[in-house]
């Protein structure tokens, strides 16, 4: 879980500053240009959330008596959720990096991402993240507030980061990542007391 949470905040990070020289750039021109900086966020963007899964279900499995149902709905979410999101972004990210190393035209790889956009897996991949990563973790919250093993604002923390996810831009972003911590860093530590880390 801890690698998980990390790998989406230093993927954020690094996506703010590896922008195209020419701002109405694309993010064909961006894994041009930054080949290798392409390559570390979409690991990061990949990898990290199949580490999280399994934080997710140990975290769920912390619950047994009250609050038993909205944790193990809310965990069985998220963690759907983000195998979802892992399908969706390797699928964009290596897309992005093949049209790139292609030398297709702009215009031919600009058809290419819009066809991908307009895809039935794409699109069932990343409705399933965006479903599964935003009810998941409030039910989560809200089940393990219910059985004391987190604090009374991570289900608050938990609404922040899905709001500010909706919203976008470098401001609601930072938001998020403040909530990301917020909601996840206090499951960690009850995996911790429990002696069931799963980093």
């Amino acid at each position: 879980m801890i690698l998980g949470m990390v790998s989406l905040i230093a993927a954020t990070i690094i996506q703010w500053f590896v922008q195209p020289s020419d701002p109405s750039g694309t993010p064909i021109d961006v894994a041009q240009q930054n080949p290798t900086a392409w390559l570390i966020v979409s690991l990061l963007a990949v990898l990290g959330p199949l580490a999280w899964v399994g934080g997710i279900v140990s975290v769920t499995l912390l619950v047994r008596t009250k609050g038993w149902t909205l944790a193990t709905i809310g965990g069985y979410l998220t963690a759907a959720g983000l195998i979802a999101g892992v399908g969706h972004l390797a699928i964009f990210f290596g897309l992005i990096a093949d049209i790139a190393a292609s030398g297709l035209s702009p215009e031919d790889g600009l058809a290419v991402l819009r066809a991908d956009d307009s895809s039935i897996l794409s699109s069932v991949l990343l409705y399933g993240f965006l479903v599964g990563f935003s009810l998941g973790p409030i039910l989560l919250a809200v089940g393990l507030r219910l059985a004391k093993l987190v604090p009374v604002w991570v289900p608050v923390a938990a609404i922040i980061m899905v709001v500010a996810n909706f919203v976008g831009g470098t401001v609601a972003g930072i938001v998020q990542m403040i909530a990301v911590v917020a909601t996840f860093a206090p499951m960690i530590v009850a995996l911790l007391e429990e002696g069931k880390i799963t980093a």
